[in-house]
């Protein structure tokens, strides 16, 4: 590891003063596209960036950090795509659709293994008896007036062996064995009118295009069957000399289903419109929806379609009672259950979605794991259980520092919220309105420990939070990227420059490793711009919590909102999004209530303008190190170094790496030339599919006229 940063300083609060490795690169992931809006490029809870690709490994160097500072520490490029195709008119290979449940695969019963076994010749276990069965081997030779051992040496016999087995196929076996007859008749024949014997057949082998004749017990001896096999063929040879097929385990006693009943049940779950699974995206494949209901293309890491996501109001019994209702009415044919399940969990990859986080997908690898793999993940699993236990420790000592310059914070984007929504089954089969809401949770200060009188630790807990900023627009007014993203964080550090005059803050935030949202190019050069231009921010740090581990106070207000929307929808069907602002509002029952702001989509900043004249180097250090965002842990910027950023890869570092985002041979604005513009020139259009189904409401006076003018004032 080099030194040559080593006497460099930082200013403002440090990360921890733990020691450890350095966390390496991981490779960079497949990323799916915002549900939302198709040609938004978003990934949840990922290390992965989608930015930049690491080109050659890493070499950290290092910037110390001053040990008397008291604390710590986009929207990607636009695309759309269908199931079959681009816009580009480039082909899409289809992927094979994975089903909900594990399909039943014949390949790898015991019987038909053994069967494979059996027609290869090779030594199997009965499913019988339960008993090995040797290996079909050669046989002896015969002492016959045809002399065939000398017509046919070991080796040919050993090939024509080797070949016949080979085959593993009875039905092509048989054909190859009826080949080799041939009848004999006899110039002489002596009958008995009630049972005439049969006629005798010769046996012929193929040896380098020679046909020789063989007897019967040399011919059973090379390949090594019984006599049991040339009485079938006999049995089963047609008139025509043609074989007949093994017809064992088959049959077509069962009633066929009606194809168009089939493709009804297929329409039907397809009608059911797709929504977007916010928390759980990065350890589940998924393949996502976009308004038109056309799969967004999205492989999972093992391959085939992704998993879907519906939402979790109905059952399957619900879906298919809604189905045989439809069909009812159109005096078509229904079905049974157990078609519809069967069609539902084998023909689709459809999960039911619950907004909770799930299980850390390494820790619940290691915990179910075999000894042997086990023993092979150990040392990531260590560093992945150290990691999380000094993101943790570094938010504990973060938190006991807030003062009235050291600010603490943490930010994450609530599940979309739809409407109309209520219990009324035409909800559920049609498209809606998405709503966002953004939150910015301020924490509170935690006391430092103390020892009680039996010399146990224990801590006083002042309180969790204090002001909950939250930013709430719907899909008309902006999507869900950097842009966004960044926008509200700005107008935050915004708030805080203009209610704290002279003072120099440190403001720290914690947030998930969304590389759509957080995570990006453009949200440092938000953070860098901020530093720069607002007088009373001195430093802002942003420390990413640990994949899996990400748990934080903003899960505490998102479930505050949708208990409380859980409790309202009792009463009736929450139709406009003016709805959800005054059911957040109303969330918190005490202390200080909710801050909710309603954005429109003049709001939004455009910071892919504002990176691009800031700076122009984000993946490579001072000494020509390529930057792996996906495995930053920690980001600083400082007012004392403009166009610098400081990270580490790992919370057990003590010192930075540093990143010079402009070249000084290279010349571009400078701060008070760099004006922000805006993301958007008007409000967004809907997809024509939504149209339709907010349409289809209000005609079916599903949605009451007093609300029915808003949505046909966005139609």
């Amino acid at each position: 590891m080099s030194n040559s940063n080593a006497n460099s300083i930082i200013d403002g609060p440090s990360t921890s003063k733990c020691t450890g490795q350095i966390v390496s690169s991981r490779p960079t992931k497949n990323y799916h596209q915002s549900p939302l809006n198709s040609d938004e490029s978003d990934v949840d809870l990922s290390d992965s960036d989608p930015t930049y690709t690491i080109d050659k490994p890493i070499r950290s160097e290092h910037v110390r950090i001053s040990e008397s500072s008291p604390s710590s520490s986009s929207s990607a490029p636009s695309r759309s795509s269908s199931r079959a195709s681009r816009d580009n008119g480039e082909s899409v290979p289809e992927v094979t659709r994975r089903s909900r449940k594990r399909t039943r695969n014949p390949s790898k019963w015991k019987q038909n293994v053994a069967k494979r076994l059996r027609n290869s010749g090779k030594s199997y276990v009965s499913s019988i008896t339960k008993k090995e069965v040797p290996a079909r081997s050669i046989k002896g030779v015969c002492e016959c007036k045809l002399k065939c051992s000398e017509n046919i040496n070991d080796t040919h016999r050993q090939t024509l062996f080797d070949r016949y087995w080979s085959i593993g196929n009875v039905d092509l076996q048989r054909s190859y064995i009826r080949s080799c007859m041939m009848e004999i008749k006899p110039k002489y024949k002596y009958t008995n009118a009630e049972k005439p014997r049969l006629p005798n057949n010769a046996f012929y082998f193929t040896v380098n295009n020679n046909r020789i004749r063989v007897c019967k017990t040399f011919y059973i001896n090379t390949l090594g069957i019984s006599d049991r096999q040339i009485r079938t063929v006999k049995q089963k040879t047609d008139p025509h000399g043609f074989v007949s097929t093994d017809n064992r385990g088959k049959h077509t006693s069962r009633k066929p289903t009606d194809p168009l009943l089939i493709e009804q049940i297929k329409q039907h779950i397809e009608s059911i419109p797709r929504i977007e699974s916010h928390f759980l995206r990065d350890s589940t494949s998924r393949e996502y929806f976009t308004d038109s209901s056309e799969p967004v293309s999205a492989s999972s890491e093992n391959g085939g379609t992704s998993r879907e996501f519906i939402s979790g109001e109905k059952t399957i019994t619900e879906l298919w009672r809604d189905f045989v209702k439809f069909q009812t009415e159109k005096g078509e044919p229904t079905c049974e259950y157990w078609l519809y399940y069967d069609i539902f969990n084998k023909e689709f990859n459809i999960g039911f979605f619950q907004p909770k986080k799930d299980r850390c997908n390494l820790c619940m690898k290691y915990e179910l794991g075999t000894p042997q793999y086990k023993l092979s993940i150990q040392k990531k699993f260590e560093d992945h259980m150290n990691e999380k236990e000094w993101c943790r420790q570094e938010k504990r000592l973060d938190r006991q520092n807030i003062n009235e310059t050291n600010l603490c914070a943490v930010y994450d984007l609530q599940a979309v919220l739809q409407c109309p929504t209520g219990d009324t089954s035409a909800f559920f089969y049609n498209s809606k309105l998405n709503c966002l809401n953004f939150t910015i949770v301020q924490m509170l200060k935690k006391a430092d420990p103390t020892r009680d009188t039996n010399d146990r630790t224990a801590e006083q807990v002042i309180g969790a939070y204090d002001n909950v900023h939250s930013y709430f627009w719907d899909e008309l007014q902006g999507k869900r990227g950097a842009n966004e993203i960044g926008s509200c964080i700005f107008d935050y550090l915004k708030r805080l420059n203009d209610q704290n005059p002279n003072k120099q803050l440190n403001v720290i935030f914690y947030s998930d490793n969304c590389c759509g949202q957080n995570k990006n190019k453009y949200i440092a050069s938000l953070y860098s711009y901020a530093v720069t231009c607002f007088e009373n921010i001195h430093t802002i740090t942003h420390k990413y919590l640990i994949k899996g581990h990400t748990q934080n106070e903003g899960d505490n207000v998102h479930s505050l909102i949708e208990k409380e929307i859980k409790r309202n929808k009792k009463s009736g069907p929450i139709y406009t999004p003016y709805q959800y602002v005054t059911l957040i509002k109303n969330s918190r029952k005490t202390g200080k209530p909710f801050h909710v702001m309603e954005l429109t989509f003049d709001f939004f900043i455009d910071f892919q303008n504002l990176q691009e004249n800031w700076g122009y180097n984000y993946n490579e250090d001072e000494h020509k190190n390529i930057l792996a965002w996906n495995a930053i842990k920690v980001l600083k910027f400082c007012k004392a170094e403009q166009f610098v950023i400081y990270y580490k890869t790992s919370y057990s570092q003590n010192e930075f790496t540093k990143i010079n985002i402009r070249n000084k041979r290279k010349k571009m604005p400078g701060p008070g030339e760099i004006a922000l513009k805006k993301a958007f020139s008007q409000k967004q259009e809907l997809g024509e599919h939504k149209k339709k189904d907010l349409r289809d409401l209000i005609n079916h006076n599903l949605i009451p006229s007093y609300y029915a003018d808003f949505y046909s004032s966005i139609l």
